[in-house]
């Protein structure tokens, strides 16, 4: 279980309700810049808490979102989340396992994933579903966290790895470009936002190391308060040495 209680109440208590991962409204709005999802059929690859889900449904008005996860806790969270919010209707939740996505072919206007594609290890095979389940004139965005050509073997990277308790597959941007062309998408665009996520992180250190502390540690305890603080300290040298390369990644199916 890479996601359980602990971890997933420090993430909501430092970047809102639903969310695991940095940005909120405004990092969704930001990837879905010049895309009109009204109407539109979505599926999110790794939901987590679902927050990023009703934000595709209640605001940017998505008719059917359809959210997947490998694990069980983190889809009874979603949908407690979609109930809460009076969208289990249109927004649902399904437990898959690694692999193949379980939908027929051109099954959706889009496909979406926010920071969770990093914990996915063969990202050509996983960017050849994608296009399979996309309907012709389908858009695949994602926000996944890339490294540079040199970053297996910093130093630096490995001792923030050495701090985390989660499993990463990394990729190069020029590599994940390769396999969305590779795997047939058009319009394939891989846009570094390193220098936006130092300051998300910094402002995420700033937080664990200040008006944050006490109440996270009385939520989940000490320990793992100082071993969030420790793990966003680690990350912020990484993306401060420019080993670690958050990106958005865009492509299109045609036909």
């Amino acid at each position: 279980m890479k996601y359980p209680k602990d971890v997933t109440d420090a993430a909501e208590l430092i970047w809102g309700e639903g969310m695991i991962s940095p940005g909120g409204p405004e990092k969704v709005a930001q990837m879905l810049e010049g895309i009109d999802l009204s109407g539109q059929r979505v599926l999110d690859i790794g939901s987590g808490l679902g927050g990023v889900d009703v934000l595709l449904a209640a605001t940017h008005g998505a008719a059917a979102v359809i959210g997947i996860d490998v694990e069980p806790q983190l889809i009874r969270s979603a949908r407690d989340l979609a109930a809460r919010k009076g969208l289990a209707g249109r927004v649902t939740f399904e437990l898959v396992i690694p692999g193949k996505l379980p939908f027929e072919d051109a099954s959706f206007d889009l496909v979406f994933s926010k920071d969770a594609m990093v914990h996915i290890a063969d990202k050509p095979a996983l960017y050849v579903e994608v296009l399979r389940v996309l309907k012709p004139g389908g858009w695949f965005i994602a926000a996944d966290w890339l490294w540079s050509e040199v970053a297996a073997e910093s130093g630096v990277v490995h001792a923030w790895l050495s701090k985390s308790q989660l499993g990463f597959a990394f990729t190069t941007p020029a590599a994940a470009r390769q396999a969305l062309i590779d795997a047939g998408f058009a319009e394939p665009k891989v846009t570094d936002l390193r220098h936006e996520l130092q300051q998300a992180n910094r402002k995420e250190v700033a937080l664990l190391k200040g008006p944050l502390r006490q109440k996270l540690a009385t939520i989940v305890g000490t320990e793992i308060a100082e071993g969030r603080l420790a793990s966003a300290t680690g990350r912020q040298a990484a993306l401060d040495s420019g080993d670690l390369i958050p990106c958005h990644l865009r492509g299109r199916r045609l036909s």
